[in-house]
């Protein structure tokens, strides 16, 4: 086949690939087989990834995450509407998170570091009070109207007041430099759960940060932890 013949037959290819937009859609608001490029999402580090998504309050609400950053990143906070829209929201602080909770006293959602209210309003838990990379978010085990409990992979545990962004850090994230804290000191490395319920908090760690482990895969690691509060 001549060139070109092989460049139109490619560019009608393309062409039929691409959905013409509708009524909904704006002409920046391609769809091409069911994905739609002007969602996508990027940082400015190694690895870039969705921690956590959750329909709320009429949106969407997304965030990304940096592979190992407990103090912030370039990453984002995205607010998606139902003609996909999208607001990349001012507050973004970044960070490794994927922590995701609705609050149902309070009618709020915590998600990553931030507490968004039914109007969309964004109250941010800077690192600074709450470093680390949250991984969980539970329910409080006596005030649960107006706190919940937030944990970080590297075993930081925090008391959220939702109402009013206040924070209490239970047991330091192991990686806190400065002045020698509380540190809850359980085996295992690189918490993914936290649960509360039936009198008692739940936090599993599922790895062992050592060289014995690094080369051994049977070596006994992680471990499933409580608390009565």
């Amino acid at each position: 086949m001549p060139a070109s013949l092989r460049l139109s037959a490619l560019l009608l290819l393309a062409s039929s690939a691409v959905t013409a937009p509708t009524a909904a859609q704006s002409p920046t608001q391609v769809e091409i087989d069911g994905i739609y490029p002007h969602l996508a999402m990027f940082n400015d580090h190694a690895e870039c990834g969705v921690g956590a998504v959750v329909p709320f309050a009429g949106r969407l609400w997304a965030i990304t995450y940096a592979p190992h950053m407990p103090r912030g990143s370039t990453d984002k906070l995205y607010e998606i509407a139902p003609d996909l829209s999208r607001v990349i929201r001012p507050e973004s602080m970044g960070g490794t998170p994927a922590n995701r909770m609705l609050h149902r006293e309070t009618g709020q959602l915590v998600i990553g570091p931030y507490v968004i209210g039914q109007d969309h309003r964004v109250r941010v838990l800077p690192y600074t009070e709450m470093l680390g990379r949250p991984t969980g978010t539970a329910r409080h085990l006596s005030e649960p109207d107006r706190k919940v409990y937030v944990a970080t992979m590297e075993e930081g545990f925090y008391e959220v007041d939702v109402t009013d962004g206040s924070v209490v850090e239970l047991y330091a994230d192991t990686q806190r430099e400065g002045e020698v804290r509380r540190l809850a000191g359980l085996p295992g490395y690189h918490g993914k759960g936290l649960y509360s319920g039936q009198g008692v908090l739940i936090y599993a760690n599922n790895g062992e940060n050592s060289a014995e482990a690094r080369a051994r895969p049977d070596v006994p690691s992680g471990c499933l932890a409580e608390w009565d509060g």
